[in-house]
């Protein structure tokens, strides 16, 4: 969803296209989930508008336990048989996860005890 979003800001497409090529690149669970939420709520993406879209989405997808699994995932990530770049990508796309951590030095020590 983030990747759609930096399209967005891109093209000036209208609230319902949005919509339209988020479901387009829906893939595994999540283009299940929309099939199902379709049919079940008698949805069509041709009426439905974004921010109605991005609501279902993150109720399904960003819940609040979803940033808690991702906090803790953060604070237990260790390098173990990974990379030291998969380690650093992940670290960062962690991050995310706890913007109260600011202070770089902060950040430093925390990916130090992701070592060995």
């Amino acid at each position: 969803m983030l990747d759609i979003k930096k399209y967005f800001q891109i093209y000036n497409y209208s609230s319902n296209m949005k919509v339209r090529m988020a479901v387009y690149n829906l893939k595994g669970k999540a283009s299940i989930w929309w099939q199902d939420l379709k049919i079940s709520h008698g949805l069509k993406e041709k009426n439905l508008e974004w921010a109605e879209f991005k609501r279902l989405f993150k109720k399904q997808y960003l819940s609040e336990s979803y940033y808690e699994r991702k906090t803790k995932e953060f604070y237990e990530l260790r390098l173990g048989q990974m990379t030291m770049e998969d380690l650093i990508n992940k670290f960062l796309d962690l991050l995310r996860f706890v913007p109260y951590i600011k202070e770089e030095k902060v950040k430093v020590q925390r990916f130090l005890s992701c070592l060995p």
